[in-house]
């Protein structure tokens, strides 16, 4: 008996601790504080998408990802620390599985994140989690004996599911590649250092903590059916979007599902109500938000599909940060190319346009580079809230990464 009274004292203060948490403006930088102390090196902003993707799993539509990286980059890694924060009821983790099981799983998967580590074959097909993902459900009829009697049976399997898996391949197929939102580890020299000096450092979350974060995603699956309204302004947004691939047509559709989410999360806090139909309404902080987590996540998607010539503009970037001014060939051999084969990429990534030229040319002037500015995604926060007349006057919010009190003021006609 005093086992139980203990227990119930504890999940007292955990969901009083969570309803904290999830009421304070800087619950973003909580959870990436959380993170960290779980063992998380750096990902900030992955980190943020992963957390988003998540609770997208109680919206009808949630959000998928896929995580890419080579082997022993630290995808799986960067998964499992934000998932650790979740109860293990909400996550079906799988490594290997059968057609059948996906069927007979009834509402097994109902509101879960299902987590497949390294898509590949042994896995098993994903065919089930693309079904799953775009229409919710799996049906399937099969043929029994009962009584020796041949019947017929449907199986139903019933999402939504947000959908989590882990690859080596920078691209996959089409099938997949659309349900999914993709996010690459960070692969660079500096991040690899980062690591290397946090194996000595004692980390780790105590079990107080654990129930806070696990009680967090707790409250939020009482927000199942909860539905989420866009403004009128908002209908503004497309006309300022980037328009340059065709790509745009499957991400946009996934952002509003993440401006959806992050209004969820924020919903808890004291200022915001319900509308007089029982609707959350999408503010423009909840889309500021949105922004400054998945632009550069779109942005990256946008323009990895250059290829070579976007690996040299990764390398030109890492260079000039280095050096702090712009680089040439010289610059760029040290990353395992010879000195041919960087003039060749150079010349190649300026006519594509992922890098730029940073001084005139001269006789005996080496050529020097800079990474070209990538168009963003959606528009730029501050920019739009300062053209848009159909809102208040301000706008506060805390910066999901930095912690920075943000605050947008209109123009006045």
């Amino acid at each position: 008996m005093g086992k139980q009274e203990v227990t119930r004292a504890e999940r007292r203060r955990a969901e009083k601790e969570a309803r904290k948490l999830l009421e304070s403006p800087r619950f973003f930088n909580e959870f990436l504080n959380a993170v960290k102390k779980a063992g998380l090196v750096g990902e900030e902003l992955k980190a943020l998408v992963l957390l988003v993707v998540v609770v997208s799993r109680v919206l009808s539509r949630p959000l998928n990802v896929f995580v890419k990286g080579h082997s022993s980059s630290g995808k799986n890694w960067l998964v499992t620390r934000v998932l650790r924060l979740m109860p293990r009821s909400a996550v079906a983790e799988i490594t290997s599985v059968s057609d059948q099981a996906w069927n007979y799983s009834g509402e097994g998967f109902r509101h879960r994140v299902v987590y497949v580590q390294e898509q590949n074959d042994a896995a098993g097909t994903i065919d089930p989690i693309r079904l799953l993902i775009s229409e919710g459900k799996l049906i399937r009829r099969v043929t029994e004996f009962e009584n020796g009697r041949r019947v017929n049976k449907k199986y139903v399997a019933r999402g939504p599911v947000a959908a989590i898996s882990t690859t080596t391949k920078n691209f996959l197929k089409i099938d997949d590649e659309t349900r999914h939102i993709s996010i690459w580890v960070d692969e660079s020299p500096r991040q690899t250092l980062q690591i290397l000096k946090s194996y000595t450092k004692a980390v780790g979350l105590s079990h107080k903590e654990l129930r806070t974060w696990r009680m967090v995603h707790r409250l939020l699956e009482k927000k199942v059916g909860t539905k989420v309204v866009f403004p009128e302004w908002f209908e503004k947004i497309p006309d300022r979007l980037f328009h340059g691939n065709v790509i745009v047509r499957r991400y946009y559709p996934a952002f509003l599902e993440a401006c959806r989410t992050v209004c969820l999360i924020r919903s808890f806090q004291p200022d915001r109500k319900l509308s007089k139909r029982g609707e959350l309404v999408v503010d423009f902080a909840d889309f500021a938000i949105t922004a400054l987590i998945f632009d550069p996540v779109f942005v990256e998607s946008l323009h990895l599909g250059k290829g070579a010539a976007e690996l040299t503009r990764k390398l030109v970037e890492e260079a000039a940060a280095r050096k702090n001014k712009p680089v040439g060939a010289k610059d760029i051999v040290s990353s395992g190319l010879s000195i041919d084969q960087a003039y060749s990429r150079l010349r190649y990534a300026a006519q594509v346009k992922t890098i730029q030229r940073a001084n005139e040319p001269a006789k005996g002037n080496p050529k020097l580079y800079l990474p070209t500015p990538r168009p963003r995604f959606v528009p730029d926060p501050e920019e739009l809230f300062k053209g848009l007349k159909d809102l208040k006057s301000k706008c506060r919010f805390i910066h999901p990464i930095t912690g920075e009190r943000i605050a947008y003021r209109r123009k006045r006609d």
